[in-house]
């Protein structure tokens, strides 16, 4: 435990040294030594009383005693100012309030580690206003005002992190603006071909592994890109990241909004990535959770992230606007896999890697916009929380996490898929569509939307957060004209929503393992033969929409697009 005190704590002695020492050498008239007297005095009965301060409170206490109100960039991009508010001034060991800064893998609560300098100090105040210097290294750090208080430091309010990354973006250039909602999670074979191109999509997605990425090259074309990080160098794949420039590159050129899903499989060379309490390979896990307990997992995902965040952020790699990070994260035994029923002990570990990847993302490129996902279990009354964690309940705790912490703008990606993947026919079925709705599917996306519109859940400018649907297909398993009246009655419930801001279809060409499920959710085929969505699709963000579109009425049983609109209200 770290219990010297700070060099910043020493300025009222100074003064009060440096006044004695001036009336001791006998400089000035008796009036200047009498009034530097005065000021000493007044200087020290003045730490005094700061130090007896008008309450007392247990150290066991302080913690949750103070609320940070503010952590952020000031105009000159270069300054950090928090701002620490107190109902009264707390007791303690001197006159001063120290900030101290941690890693997301320390500990804050409790009895954290303060063998370290103070960032910053200022006195005690009602509201405390503490100004520093940014460091870079200090992006993803938390910073934590304390007291000294019978020889230790105490902690005063929770660790915050600096909640305006954008200030001082790389690129400062507005999210592009897409022309309709209509997306697709793209099948690479068909890039800079017309199965692509004469689709007009306007969003894309796409998935990054990180085993893809790690690690050294073995094309000679490609060598592998050395970075370094906190004094760290590691390295990544040119040959795959190649192909990820192209990729973003050509997305960009043709105006396509891309959001890229960053996802933790496991990989043998890199154990570091992953959670400790996600290290025993799963035969029915897919991805894994993010390493932010240990030390050398959080620093290693940290130069990921912002190695990524640097790479496309506009410049001559392409631009990745909107960030997904990890999959279905609710799904915790298969798609995020990790050891644990303990939904706040999860959702805190998650947010920080959350956390990472925002940061990174706006410091790079400031209209950067950063989601988690989940799937349509939203509130199964009868989970335990042993297979997977309801979707409402996760979003609530990592919500929590984050305004520990400081409120960001973390959005939220949804699946909302019909129960079973299988079922293509959706409007058949009532549903229930308050908040508390135990299925998120296409007929009640106002469970997402009015939970997220509660004041709890705003951004920090008040608004609704930013909502997308990232994945969502129909099976052609049971026809191909089902299949494409359900997306046709999808895009249209999804396009009446002002709170969702894109939908990528789920996907371009159906996928074998997929199809060995029933599903074949496709435009194409996988020998890329075309289905008979392929034109619902490519008009249906057209003003030949209803030329392509009206045959799904007959289907759904609606005499009009308003009718089969508001059933889904």
């Amino acid at each position: 435990m770290h219990t010297k005190e700070s060099g910043c704590g020493f300025f009222l002695y100074i003064v009060l040294f440096f006044g004695m020492a001036f009336c001791l050498c006998g400089c000035g008239k008796n009036n200047s030594a009498d009034a530097v007297s005065a000021k000493a005095q007044a200087a020290a009965e003045r730490e005094r009383q700061l130090t007896a301060g008008t309450v007392t409170i247990s150290g066991n206490c302080l913690g949750s005693y103070g609320t940070v109100t503010d952590c952020a960039f000031e105009e000159d991009g270069q300054t950090i100012a928090l701002t620490l508010t107190l109902p009264a001034i707390p007791r303690s060991d001197n006159a001063m309030v120290y900030l101290f800064a941690f890693e997301p893998y320390e500990t804050c609560e409790g009895s954290p580690d303060f063998d370290r300098e103070p960032v910053a100090c200022a006195e005690k105040a009602k509201i405390c206003e503490f100004r520093w210097t940014y460091e870079e290294s200090q992006l993803f750090q938390q910073f934590v005002p304390t007291l000294l208080y019978e020889g230790i430091y105490v902690p005063l309010a929770p660790g915050v992190y600096i909640n305006n990354p954008e200030a001082i973006a790389v690129n400062m250039d507005s999210y592009p603006q897409a022309e309709s909602k209509k997306g697709l999670l793209l099948d690479p074979q068909m890039i800079d071909t017309p199965l692509l191109t004469d689709l007009n999509v306007q969003h894309a997605i796409y998935n990054i592994p990180l085993s893809l990425i790690t690690g050294e090259t073995t094309n000679a074309l490609f060598p592998t890109i050395s970075y370094v990080y906190k004094g760290n160098t590691y390295r990544f794949d040119g040959a795959v990241i190649a192909s990820y420039d192209y990729l973003f590159s050509y997305l960009t050129d043709n105006d396509i909004v891309t959001t890229a899903i960053i996802l933790n499989d496991w990989d043998e060379e890199y154990p570091e990535l992953i959670h400790p309490l996600s290290r025993n390979k799963n035969a029915d896990a897919y991805y894994y959770a993010f390493n932010t307990a240990e030390e050398e997992g959080c620093i290693h995902l940290e130069a990921i992230a912002s190695f990524l965040a640097q790479r496309y952020c506009g410049g001559d790699h392409g631009l990745v606007s909107s960030w997904v990070i990890a999959n279905e994260i609710n799904q915790h035994q298969t798609w995020n896999y990790m050891q644990t029923d303990d939904i706040v002990f999860y959702a805190g570990e998650f947010e920080k890697a959350l956390h990472i990847f925002y940061a990174a993302a706006k410091r790079n490129y400031a209209e950067a916009k950063v989601y988690f996902s989940v799937d349509h279990d939203w509130n199964r009354p009868d989970n335990d929380n042993h297979r997977y964690f309801n979707g409402k309940a996760l979003v609530e705790a990592i919500n929590y996490a984050a305004l520990q912490k400081g409120n960001y703008d973390w959005g939220l990606a949804i699946h909302p898929y019909p129960d079973p993947l299988t079922r293509v026919n959706y409007w058949t079925e009532e549903y229930d569509k308050s908040m508390d709705a135990p299925l998120l599917t296409l007929m009640n996306l106002r469970t997402t939307t009015d939970f997220l519109k509660q004041e709890a859940y705003l951004d920090r400018n008040g608004n609704v957060r930013s909502i997308t649907v990232t994945e969502l297909g129909f099976t052609s398993a049971s026809g191909e004209k089902l299949q494409a009246a359900a997306f046709a009655y999808c895009y249209y419930i999804i396009d009446a929503n002002p709170y969702i801001e894109a939908f990528m279809m789920n996907r371009q060409t159906d996928a074998p393992e997929e199809i060995r499920q029933g599903l074949a959710f496709g435009i194409y085929e996988a020998d890329h033969t075309d289905k008979y969505i392929l034109d619902i699709f490519k008009y249906i963000d057209t003003d030949r929409a209803a030329e392509y579109t009206d045959f799904m009425l007959n289907i759904i049983g609606a005499d009009s697009i308003e009718e089969a609109l508001s059933w889904a209200q």
